[in-house]
């Protein structure tokens, strides 16, 4: 919002064309926004597109408050309310945009036109009057295409010169931009924060931070996946931190990766694992209270949950595995052997029992430091109880 208000404010330009895919406003306040569409130095056009583009809450709003509103077929307009998904904010419609003869008509078909598009969303097939006058497949063609139209605002009549015909090498005639056309975007790192407050983002995200520290705690790594965890968890954090969550389902996806670990230290699959994958499903389908204007994309979800499982239950077992050079977890001939501390342990550690390195655990009071002889005393999964050496 910040980067359209200043864009609009500050930036010369004989039409602008603000073009929209949003489900939403999270949270913040529109009002700006709204105004600086109202009183930009040049007639401005908002155009949702390309296909399959969403303008939901205020960023529908926004095509009611365009001097003209474009969309491309079969995109989706509507949710109005709420406005902003942790307010209650309204927003009235700019009455002047409808085409009743009189304001009492026009009135009267802005608070139809609003009331229905309040709670519903509308795949676009024809113009809805007021909000979208034009439907256009490309912003190009809409740029051409817009050569000749007059626009009056705050009194003032705009008219629009933005195509001229040129005539092609074989002849033929086509409309091509007469004006040059700037395209301006947000930063990168701006965009790529978006991307992470997508509801399907966020949970694949905080997915990836739990499974990956799984990961690292199990295979007692070299700190790759603890890095990959911390940039996961930052990256689900803003998605927490921005997005309308539904606290609930943040639990319930938590408790189904630890019963998916549950069962992974237990060496086997039970219902656990299918208690996780339904706590998984459901949570990551109800992860945002803002439903249906953010509401995640089901099958990207289905995605992730369907990776879940086949990490814990295939892949990561594989790995730690083969990371400590046994094909069995658990082999009770470990008892009694003898290794090295690889690190201190307090009360884990790692440790090396013919060179195979295990995550190792011993009592707080057994000061066993890096480099002490240690004897396996107990297995527990793929973690080895053990103290510290008898001397011989």
């Amino acid at each position: 919002m910040d980067f359209a208000v200043d864009t609009l404010a500050n930036t010369p330009a004989h039409l602008f064309v603000l073009q929209v895919d949003s489900p939403g406003i999270a949270s913040g306040d529109p009002v700006p926004l709204l105004l600086a569409v109202e009183t930009a130095p040049a007639p401005v056009v908002v155009w949702v597109g390309a296909r399959p583009a969403v303008a939901y809450g205020a960023v529908a709003s926004l095509l009611n408050r365009a001097d003209l509103g474009a969309a491309a077929p079969g995109i989706r307009v509507g949710y109005l309310n709420p406005a902003v998904m942790t307010d209650n904010l309204a927003i009235a419609p700019r009455i002047d945009r409808f085409p009743g003869s009189t304001e009492e008509e026009r009135t009267a078909d802005a608070a139809t036109t609003t009331q229905i598009l309040a709670t519903e969303s509308f795949v676009l097939d024809e113009p809805i009057p007021g909000f979208v006058e034009q439907l256009v497949p490309s912003i190009g063609q809409l740029i051409v295409g817009l050569d000749g139209e007059v626009i009056i605002r705050g009194g003032a009549a705009f008219e629009i010169e933005t195509g001229e015909m040129v005539v092609l090498e074989d002849g033929t005639e086509v409309m091509s931009p007469s004006r040059p056309v700037e395209f301006l975007k947000p930063g990168l790192w701006d965009r790529f924060l978006r991307l992470a407050s997508e509801p399907e983002a966020t949970f694949f995200f905080l997915v990836a931070a739990i499974a990956a520290a799984t990961f690292e705690f199990y295979a007692a790594g070299v700190g790759v996946s603890a890095a990959a965890s911390v940039l996961a968890f930052l990256l689900a954090g803003y998605g927490l931190a921005t997005l309308p969550i539904s606290w609930p389902s943040v639990g319930a996806v938590v408790v189904g990766l630890v019963s998916y670990t549950w069962d992974f230290q237990r060496n086997r699959l039970g219902w656990r694992s299918v208690l996780g994958t339904a706590l998984l499903l459901v949570g990551g389908l109800t992860i945002t209270a803002a439903r249906p204007q953010m509401a995640p994309v089901w099958w990207i979800v289905l995605v992730v949950v369907v990776g879940t499982a086949l990490f814990y239950g295939v892949a990561l077992t594989t790995i730690v595995r083969s990371r400590f050079s046994t094909t069995t977890i658990g082999r009770e001939y470990l008892i009694g052997k003898r290794g090295i501390a690889e690190t201190a342990f307090d009360p884990e550690g790692v440790v090396v029992v013919d060179d195979a390195r295990w995550r190792g655990r011993a009592h707080r009071e057994a000061g066993i430091a890096a480099g002490d002889a240690v004897e396996v005393m107990g297995v527990d999964g793929i973690v080895l109880d053990v103290e510290s050496a008898a001397k011989d």
